[in-house]
């Protein structure tokens, strides 16, 4: 009976609708990259490390600040004859040894520790700037996938509408059987495009999810931006200055540290002998030599040469990157307005040709043609105009601002 495929039209159309309405529903709870950036931070394991660096040269900055240059030592001796001739010698001694810093040494290791920590903070910055980028390649992905969901949804439920329209003439007589079976082909492929971009639409819900632990769409709303200082720049000019303090740090340490030692000692001579208690200062001076550093040194020159040629390529490479963002977004402007045009004049003849098909003027197949080079021409300008926000948040992902 025609009833039945006529039932089911219709409920497929009403479906379509119904998801139509719970996609929108759904893009109405948005979320900013900025919130996102927050939520994926916490997420992250880049953040869950930097807490326990911030720490590691926490303490190393308060030993740096400490008056010693380690940790004490404590000596006890006790010296007798009792094995030998037994004259009741006895003699107990108890010293502590005090590591002094070496010349140069503390205030060399307090800037080491400095330059350490403001590259930790610079670090920090540029892991932030690196997630953001994975969160605005994702939200676009996920707005282009959106985007094309709900066109191929219209365009079920137009193909829809034309079957049912086809089926009514062809129970008039005005059309052949085959159109029937040509509009009900055009809604099987519809579903086919609808199935595709539902999966690929939740693939990509699923990735945002990973990445931020939310539920809720992007929203791509960012400006182009104004270039300021990289933090990719800022954290190599960073890793060069803590490299020269190392270096600096090594050429100071050209021995081990001195040590003062402070000690009493208990002493009796013989046995019935009065004890006596004495006192005593030490200081140790290790000697140094070029051979004891030499390794330091050279790993330590190796590591400031490596740094400043890292600086050089992250600066090369920053401009690059800006410059290919700069045309990025200027093609895909021009191609937004060339994408625009075409979907008027697609938009335009499909009004004519399917006002024609409705006067019976031309056959189903050019409607159908029609129908798909409007369908493609809005796809088009749909990415085009997706594209022209995804550039603009690769233009000022380049010029190392966080949303």
């Amino acid at each position: 009976m025609p009833f039945l495929p006529l039932l089911r039209r219709r409920v497929a159309v009403f479906a379509g609708l119904c998801v139509g309405l719970s996609m929108a529903h759904a893009q109405n709870h948005v979320v900013t990259l900025r919130q996102a950036l927050e939520a994926a931070w916490t997420l992250s394991p880049s953040s869950r490390a930097a807490a326990n660096r911030q720490a590691e040269l926490q303490a190393k900055s308060e030993a740096a600040r400490s008056l010693l240059a380690g940790s004490p030592a404590l000596t006890l001796a006790h010296r007798t004859d009792r094995l030998q001739t037994n004259g009741g010698l006895r003699e107990y001694e108890v010293e502590v040894g005090l590591p002094l810093w070496n010349f140069g040494m503390r205030h060399a290791t307090q800037r080491q520790v400095a330059a350490d920590a403001a590259l930790q903070e610079l670090q920090i910055q540029l892991a932030r700037l690196k997630l953001a980028g994975e969160l605005r390649e994702a939200a676009s992905q996920l707005a282009t996938l959106q985007a094309e969901r709900n066109l191929v949804a219209r365009k079920l439920d137009e193909a829809n509408r034309l079957a049912i329209d086809t089926e009514r003439r062809l129970k008039a007589g005005d059309t052949a059987r085959v159109d029937l079976l040509q509009a009900q082909s055009a809604i099987r492929q519809a579903e086919g495009l609808l199935s595709q971009a539902d999966a690929a639409l939740a693939r990509a819900r699923g990735h945002w999810s990973s990445l931020t632990g939310l539920s809720t769409s992007p929203e791509l709303g960012e400006q182009p931006g104004v270039a300021t200082e990289h933090p990719a720049l800022m954290v190599a000019r960073a890793q060069v200055h803590s490299a020269q303090m190392r270096l600096a740090l090594v050429e100071a340490d050209r021995r081990d540290p001195m040590e003062l030692g402070v000690g009493a000692a208990r002493e009796r001579a013989a046995a019935g002998a009065i004890g006596e208690t004495t006192m005593r200062f030490s200081i140790r001076i290790p000697f140094g030599g070029d051979t004891r550093n030499a390794a330091k040194l050279a790993a330590a020159r190796a590591e400031l040469d490596a740094a400043l040629a890292e600086a050089d390529a992250t600066q090369r490479q920053i401009e690059t990157e800006r410059e290919a963002a700069r045309v990025r977004l200027e093609t895909a402007r021009r191609n937004e307005t060339l994408a625009a045009q075409r979907a008027a004049l697609a938009t335009q003849i499909q009004a004519l040709i399917a006002k024609a098909h409705q006067l019976g003027e031309t056959d189903l197949p050019s409607r159908m043609r029609a129908d798909n080079e409007k369908f493609d021409a809005e796809l088009a300008l749909t990415r085009a105009r997706i594209d022209i926000r995804r550039a603009v948040t690769q233009l000022n992902q380049s010029l190392g601002l966080l949303p």
